[in-house]
């Protein structure tokens, strides 16, 4: 048998899962350069975040100020923002900042809140133990501040707005909207209102050709971030790129339109997959943002034979389940947030063969996103999801396994 690797469960035991294929099949591991480099040392993640790409250091921006809000992204982002946020705090107390002068907000934008368990996954033991965290709500104790260029109307966090010092430490991944997350994408939607997340989102509608993964110039969504940003006072960022086992491996500092246009532009490569089409079967894995696992459907299905003629394999192994999620999550039987879309049966045929979901943990709507329940094959174990394969397909047939169908992207996808 033919074997490859594939990372799994980055917020729980961070292990390698590996899948086998017959030797008669072809199979090939699809992946990126990034994946591959080594994590930064400690002393290397301080020097960046002390030497910014662009702006005044953050001890200088920290100095005389009142109340400082460090803005972080949720589950759903592979970011370990306690590696970037001990080095933040040293800055802001070499400043002169006390402890009860500092805050943490979780940039959930329409994501459900989350609770201790994962802060300290997130943000480490001390740091939780020391600082105030609190969950972003969409639904209230929100504030106005304006309008975008596209008439986004903006209300954010009133406490993100009540600080005089607003850092944001997120990670730069493909992203099937706005090309690559990380800059300003930290508070819009991050700690925006809910009717600024719907507004924002309907931008995806007005023209989508400046949408979509890795497309990253001229991006409309992301032109909405950076206003966002100006309008808000969004001091400081830091935006990483991370490999494989969920480690930084690239990190810009400073002004937050210059490490979303730095990070960007290295993410190209670093998330990029070469084109390579025409398989009979796709395993795309879930490993960065397994909870939205929805997300790695789209690369299956850019490799697979064009007519619904090839077979798609999904990897999420979220113990925790789907992120919820107030925009595009169901929320009852049929219906769901703005922008939710039924999927009815019979429309996984019309892109695929046959969808298998590997979920050792499944529920009866842990596929919403993906299509009806009824059209999707789900299994607990690969054993299960090779034993279906190999039935399909006795013979010769080709294969490919991305390494992680939610933060990477192929790059024929750039319009």
């Amino acid at each position: 048998m033919k074997t490859i690797k594939v990372p799994s469960r980055l917020w729980y035991d961070n292990e390698e899962r590996e899948l086998s294929f017959p030797d008669a099949w072809e199979v090939d591991n699809l992946t990126s350069p990034g994946f591959e480099k080594p994590g930064l040392t400690p002393e290397q993640i301080r020097e960046r975040i002390n030497n910014p790409v662009d702006g005044p250091a953050l001890e200088e921006l920290a100095r005389g100020k009142k109340e400082a809000v460090i803005v972080f992204d949720d589950m759903t982002r592979p970011t370990p923002v306690k590696a970037v946020a001990s080095h933040v705090l040293e800055t802001l107390h070499r400043a002169g900042m006390k402890k009860d002068q500092i805050r943490f907000l979780w940039a959930l934008g329409s994501h459900g809140t989350y609770d201790m368990i994962a802060a300290r996954k997130k943000l480490g033991d001390k740091i939780v133990e020391n600082y105030a965290v609190y969950n972003h709500d969409a639904f209230q104790n929100t504030i106005r501040i304006g309008r975008t260029p596209k008439g986004v109307e903006l209300w954010f966090n009133r406490g993100f707005m009540s600080c005089d010092l607003k850092i944001g430490i997120g990670c730069i991944t493909a992203h099937v909207h706005a090309g690559f997350g990380g800059g300003a994408k930290i508070i819009l939607p991050g700690v925006a209102g809910i009717e600024s997340i719907n507004q924002f989102h309907n931008q995806y509608y007005h023209d989508q050709s400046r949408t979509g993964l890795g497309n990253f110039d001229n991006n409309i969504m992301r032109e909405e971030c950076d206003a966002a940003g100006d309008l808000a006072g969004l001091n400081f960022k830091v935006d990483c790129l991370v490999n494989r086992r969920g480690e930084i491996a690239s990190l810009y500092a400073g002004s937050f339109r210059a490490t979303h246009s730095l990070g960007g532009q290295e993410g190209k490569e670093h998330y990029g997959i070469p084109f390579s089409g025409g398989y009979d079967i796709a395993v795309s894995n879930a490993y960065g943002k397994a909870n939205e696992s929805a997300i790695a459907v789209l690369l299956a299905r850019m490799v697979l034979k064009p007519g619904a003629a090839g077979t798609g394999v999904i990897i999420s192994d979220a113990p925790e389940g789907q992120v919820s999620h107030y925009v595009f999550g169901s929320w009852g039987t049929g219906y769901g947030g703005r922008h939710f879309n039924y999927r009815p049966k019979g429309f996984v045929s019309s892109f695929m063969k046959k969808l298998i979901v590997l979920n050792p943990h499944p529920t009866p709507t842990c596929l919403d996103w993906v299509g009806h329940i009824d059209d999707v094959v789900v299994v607990k174990s690969w054993q299960k999801v090779l034993a279906i394969l190999e039935r399909d397909y006795p013979g010769a047939a080709r294969a490919c396994v991305i390494q992680d169908g939610t933060v990477q992207y192929i790059m024929k996808s750039i319009g």
